[in-house]
């Protein structure tokens, strides 16, 4: 049966399913800890039968953990199909693979690491008339990251604003003057795990290596403390691996039409 991760007993028993996995630990534990005292928040938990738990924001869903095996899997399988139907979840991203009745695996995320203690070879420097800014307003930030979408600009601005005033990672920028040009932050983390994300450059200023100086920059800084961890598409995968970051697994990824079933 599925739960919903509603009360301390519940959300304790969520964490501890999460404990030391690579990117749901600090992912899905954030989220938990900001948000699931807060219904209205737009997220939802819950714990699944098995090992798992499952993580839901629009339409969008991230599952950790294994289903049980056996017929008792197989109905877990589809309690979660109607389930992820009824709201009209249509993208899944998951520890294991999984097959869902009507869901399309995709390509696989790579997932990245620089270990605790570890540094990266440091890229050259921006051109001098850039300014970093270690705490940049969030508001242009935001528009950056999500140039062609004002709600997922407001979603990113609500979500990271609310993880960075928790004290829950950081944000680096470049400026041009007062205008934000390349950007990557960590705004998800757990005792052990920096999770990186939003790495972006406006077009105008791509090709000049701003991306890799300030992403290795970030995760030297992280990396004095606890391990870095991103997950990227795979044409993202040489970018990441000549800048010296190890792969260490994938996270699968699914997708599916309501309206053709």
């Amino acid at each position: 049966m599925i739960q919903s991760a509603s009360t301390s007993a519940l959300r304790t028993e969520y964490l501890r399913r999460l404990a030391d996995k690579p990117y749901f630990a600090a992912n899905l534990g954030t989220h938990l800890n900001l948000f699931g005292r807060h219904p209205a928040s737009g997220w939802a938990f819950y714990l699944l039968p098995g090992s798992a738990v499952l993580e839901l924001r629009g339409g969008s869903a991230v599952l950790c953990g294994e289903l049980p095996g056996g017929d008792a899997g197989g109905d877990a399988r589809e309690e979660l199909r109607g389930f992820l139907q009824f709201l009209h979840a249509d993208t899944l991203r998951s520890e294991h693979p999984l097959a869902l009745d009507g869901w399309r695996p995709a390509a696989p995320l790579a997932l990245w690491e620089l270990p605790r203690g570890r540094t990266l070879p440091l890229p050259p420097a921006p051109p001098a008339e850039l300014m970093l800014d270690k705490a940049p307003s969030m508001l242009p930030i935001s528009r950056l990251v999500f140039p062609d979408s004002d709600a997922e600009a407001d979603e990113f601005y609500s979500t990271a604003c609310t993880a960075l005033a928790h004290g829950v990672g950081n944000c680096r920028a470049l400026l041009h003057g007062r205008k934000p040009v390349c950007t990557v932050g960590c705004y998800e983390a757990s005792h052990a795990e920096c999770y990186m994300a939003a790495g972006v450059t406006d077009p105008a200023w791509r090709g000049r290596g701003l991306a890799r100086w300030l992403i290795v920059s970030l995760a030297n800084e992280l990396a004095t403390d606890r391990t870095v961890r991103f997950a990227c598409f795979p044409e993202l995968c040489d970018f990441y691996a000549r800048l010296g970051f190890l792969q260490i697994g994938k996270i699968q990824h699914y997708s599916t039409d309501w309206n053709t079933q």
